[in-house]
């Protein structure tokens, strides 16, 4: 079982945002009778991310309450009423109409199951190119952009793949992250440059997501389970890196992602 700062960090959902979900009935945690203590569970994760899933396709809260209820006949009624409201609204929506039209006419396609296998290693130090700032979801590929435009601008030489680093979730109305994106890079000599930073040798743990970001957060899962049960203690933020993302495939469901975490032991 997951306290509301551990459920917080691996659903990247904010604890204001978790108890506002408490407050209106969609995701209650379970309340220890001893200690007085609410918990998550696994359970819970599923929740979350269905939660997390109908947020970005414009439900709202009301409408998600009910969603959560509906079986899978009256959710394809619901999922073809949301899509005839999003295309009044603007361009901006178009990739979600998609998405969501997959729910009503899904297409004959290869299932994966990811099996979050966690390795252990060492990271070794490196040097890499770094652009911090609070977005959402969006604003996080926007983001990985400018990194991308202001590496082309220079003459560095790039060593391995583009990462973010999730250093915690903003307090808000909506799910924001304080995320910094990375180009790892060779430093043959000294550079003056407050963009490039140093990154220290470490131990840690990593597993591979395969497949869109919608369910990442077992990924995350994981790996929080893997170092409490092996007597391991998380340090430092969660990092993600995309070796298959937007930049190669528009088949969200073939992007390949590691997601990792600095351990020490207990």
């Amino acid at each position: 079982m997951y306290k509301i700062g551990e459920f917080s960090m691996i659903n990247k959902i904010s604890k204001r945002m978790l108890r506002y979900y408490d407050e209106k009935g969609l995701l209650k945690p379970k309340k220890d009778e001893t200690n007085g203590y609410r918990y998550f569970t696994n359970d819970d994760i599923a929740k979350a991310n269905k939660i997390k899933l109908l947020r970005r396709y414009h439900f709202s809260i009301d409408e998600i309450k009910n969603a959560l209820e509906m079986d899978a006949t009256t959710m394809k009624d619901k999922y073809e009423q949301k899509i005839a409201e999003l295309y009044e609204k603007t361009i901006e929506y178009y990739q979600l109409i998609e998405e969501m039209k997959t729910y009503v006419e899904p297409k004959n396609k290869i299932t994966r199951v990811n099996s979050y296998d966690v390795f252990r290693g060492v990271r070794k130090p490196f040097h890499a190119i770094c652009l911090r700032k609070v977005v959402d979801e969006n604003g996080l590929e926007l983001l990985i952009d400018q990194l991308l435009i202001s590496v082309n601008k220079t003459d560095l030489i790039l060593k391995g793949k583009h990462l973010a680093i999730f250093h915690s979730m903003e307090e808000g109305d909506f799910s924001q992250y304080d995320v910094e994106v990375c180009q790892p890079i060779i430093v043959e000599e000294e550079v003056k440059d407050s963009r490039i930073k140093f990154f220290e040798e470490a131990n840690y743990i990593y597993t591979i997501h395969i497949g869109n970001y919608d369910s990442i957060s077992y990924a995350y899962s994981a790996l929080y389970d893997w170092a409490h049960l092996n007597g391991y203690h998380l340090e430092g933020p969660f990092i993600e890196r995309y070796y298959t993302d937007e930049l190669i495939t528009l088949d969200r469901d073939e992007y390949v992602t590691e997601v990792s975490i600095a351990i020490k032991k207990h």
